[in-house]
């Protein structure tokens, strides 16, 4: 949340958001939760708005000139706001995207929508998942293979399969809601809602308190990643049980 008195815009920290062209939703989203004094800024990557394989699998080219320019903002954390763009590739396209970015971004650290929830899962003691995804079958098979591979179990997934970011972006509320519910087995931990452009944020609380599961969604695992990059351990409110605790600065990943 940008500062509402006279301090100076960021005095806290200032995170570098990568966009892709259709996505409206990461910057008001990631803005709403964190704390005054964190500057959100972002900068755009082209995409066309088709979210199919043979579309995401070409952003990774776009990362290191992105990471160079939210440099020049003297930003304190970068990340790539695009989730099925970090898992696309696969385990360790991820590691290989920050690589990329890193190698671009004169000394400022970063990171992708996947670390984030993989961080932010085990954060929270997170092992079995289901996933309620707005994606069609074939990107959520790769998700499936990404979490597998990176200690987590796929339970489940329902999707919605909508194949164009402008229609993930108008998805109302009640949707999410319902699909998270629909998506909840027997065993599992956690609800997962990935994708950035879902409008997925303010069913977050209801969600929690009506399944008794966390719910972990991508731009507030990313929220929470980039506060922990920062030195930011404030709790914030309305978001979930990962966002209210007030040790995220205490994780330190380990794989």
């Amino acid at each position: 949340m940008e500062s509402g008195n006279k301090l100076p815009y960021g005095y806290r920290g200032k995170l570098g958001l990568i966009v892709v062209g259709p996505n409206p939703t990461p910057r008001p989203d990631i803005s709403r939760m964190t704390p005054d004094g964190v500057l959100v800024l972002e900068t755009r990557i082209d995409m066309e708005p088709r979210v199919e394989l043979d579309v995401i699998s070409q952003l990774s080219l776009q990362l290191p000139q992105a990471a160079n320019l939210l440099s020049q903002a003297k930003v304190d954390a970068i990340a790539i706001a695009c989730t099925a763009g970090t898992i696309s590739g696969g385990p360790g396209h991820d590691k290989r995207e920050i690589a990329e970015m890193e190698a671009k971004s004169n000394g400022i650290p970063c990171t992708t929508v996947a670390t984030a929830c993989h961080n932010a899962m085990k954060f929270m003691g997170i092992k079995r998942i289901v996933l309620a995804s707005p994606y069609v079958p074939p990107i959520n098979e790769d998700f499936r293979v990404y979490f597998n591979a990176t200690g987590f179990e796929v339970l489940n997934i329902e999707c919605l399969a909508i194949t164009n970011s402008y229609e993930l972006a108008s998805v109302p509320p009640y949707k999410v809601y319902n699909l998270g519910k629909r998506a909840l087995v027997d065993g599992a931990d956690a609800i997962f809602i990935p994708c950035t452009t879902f409008p997925a944020i303010d069913v977050i609380e209801d969600l929690e308190k009506d399944t008794g599961k966390p719910v972990i969604t991508s731009n507030q695992a990313l929220a929470w990643e980039m506060m922990r990059m920062i030195g930011i351990n404030e709790p914030v409110h309305g978001f979930g049980r990962l966002l209210a605790r007030e040790d995220r600065c205490s994780y330190v990943p380990k794989d």
